[in-house]
């Protein structure tokens, strides 16, 4: 394999480092973010034909290249504080059944406060058409219902029965024997059920480090159907599938089950991050979302810690 031939040495670009560290900011972190805006901000570019120079993000950033100090809460970007919107325009209720979308919305850097995602309009299409296959108003509700009524949460159910009643020790052989079972249930793929066993069985030890199941006897992944629900809740309207009265009354519908399934923002979070590994399984986009979830319990700019659940 060939090595990774050095860089020729910029000094404009070793100066700004040199502002940025003193700021407090991560020189390799920043081109990375500066990278990424550049990159996103031709693509919106060329669909919409905004000027460069009215995006306030990108101007802020290229503000920060020079050695200014970033404005609003750039910062956040660079020290992993969740994204809080000053002027968020939800009532008090609206607000805490957004808020049970945190788990993604600190995930993809979203603000945790608002309806909007704030994402631009090509990307969220693109994003539910690939991840989704939604492309339009009825699929997002059949989405929506299947999320609320089925889920994945119908997948851990039966896995847990089964776990709960053996050993640890025999937990690989017990799952072998949900296949048969699975078979019998006509909203139940085998093979997607198989695939998240395993990845339970990856994913435990990692969750158990972290006292995930300190509590939780027997664990509820409900929140990680809907706390993604409400996140796409939050797409259809920033895509005009949704009004915002519907996509409001969605939202709230979905917090209500949450509030009756779980009794704080720790078991929330702890039922959405059990979800994510056994969709995913261990490694380190676990080890992120875990991280996450720590981050939004603790830290003082996450309103979970303003607001509460109760």
């Amino acid at each position: 394999m060939a090595e990774e031939q050095e860089e020729p040495i910029n000094p404009m670009m070793e100066e700004m480092k040199k502002h940025w560290a003193a700021m407090g900011i991560d020189p390799n972190q920043m081109l990375s973010y500066m990278n990424n805006a550049m990159g996103m901000q031709q693509n919106i570019q060329g669909q919409v034909n905004q000027p460069m120079g009215s995006n306030p993000f990108l101007q802020n950033l290229m503000g920060m290249a020079g050695g200014q100090a970033p404005a609003g809460d750039m910062l956040n970007m660079f020290d992993n504080s969740p994204e809080v919107k000053e002027d968020s325009d939800l009532a008090p209720a609206e607000l805490k059944a957004v808020l049970c979308g945190s788990n993604i919305s600190y995930a993809y850097t979203q603000y945790l406060n608002t309806l909007s995602t704030y994402r631009p309009v090509e990307d969220i299409l693109e994003g539910l058409e690939d991840a989704w296959s939604i492309s339009s108003r009825e699929d997002l509700l059949g989405t929506l219902h299947w999320l609320d009524k089925n889920g994945h949460k119908a997948y851990f159910d039966i896995i847990w029965t089964k776990l709960s009643t053996l050993p640890k020790a025999e937990w690989r052989a017990g799952i072998k024997s949900l296949e048969l079972q699975a078979m019998a249930d006509t909203n139940i793929e085998p093979e997607r059920l198989m695939t998240y066993a395993t990845h339970i069985l990856e994913g435990y030890p990692g969750l158990l480090s972290h006292g995930v199941f300190a509590k939780a006897k027997t664990p509820d992944v409900t929140a990680w159907d809907l706390t993604r629900a409400i996140n796409l809740c939050r797409f259809g309207f920033d895509v005009e599938y949704l009004t915002r009265d519907e996509a409001l009354q969605k939202i709230q519908e979905f917090a209500q089950k949450l509030y009756s399934t779980y009794d704080s923002w720790r078991s929330l979070s702890e039922g959405y991050v059990t979800g994510f590994a056994m969709w995913r399984g261990e490694g380190d986009d676990l080890d992120e979302r875990i991280q996450q979830h720590s981050v939004l319990l603790q830290h003082p700019k996450s309103l979970w810690t303003k607001i509460s659940w109760k």
